[in-house]
């Protein structure tokens, strides 16, 4: 990702703002206000994979914590063709 991008202060974007967007195709732009980090601004494209990434990284985790809870405790295991039967019944499976 990108660790070092380019900095400009917050008050050229009133100026430069065809420039900043054209570059916001090559890299993210840290806003600074007196000095001091005030935001970052990416490109949307770039927005979109990350949020992406995210959701992709999130559901991993909640697949490693019931892998490891399957483990600790076999109980909540169930076969297939058992939880297929469970969720017809409830309606939240059409088949």
């Amino acid at each position: 990702m990108y660790k070092i991008m380019p900095t400009m202060p917050v008050s050229e974007l009133r100026t430069k703002q065809a420039a900043i967007l054209a570059q916001l195709h090559e890299t993210p732009i840290l806003l600074t206000q007196r000095g001091h980090s005030a935001g970052v601004l990416v490109h949307p494209d770039l927005w979109n994979e990350m949020v992406e990434l995210l959701d992709d990284f999130e559901d991993i985790l909640i697949a490693q914590e019931r892998a490891q809870e399957a483990e600790r405790d076999t109980a909540v295991m169930q076969p297939i063709s058992e939880l297929r039967a469970s969720l017809q019944a409830d309606g939240l499976l059409d088949e």
